[in-house]
């Protein structure tokens, strides 16, 4: 029987297990950028927005 190395999952069920915990961290992480993105995007808009009518 050979050991097992540190922080490596053993069975296949614990492998799945921390595949599901690295993509559920990717979602949350994904949907976090989205927000931010999103708010730049606006953000910008609003500042050209207010450009265009300055100069109206």
């Amino acid at each position: 029987m050979t050991a097992r190395e540190p922080g490596r999952p053993e069975t296949d069920e614990e492998l799945a297990r921390h595949v599901a915990e690295l993509t559920g961290d990717d979602r949350r992480h994904d949907r976090r950028l989205l927000w931010w993105e999103l708010l730049a995007v606006l953000l910008v808009a609003a500042v050209l927005a207010a450009r265009a009518l300055w100069a109206a």
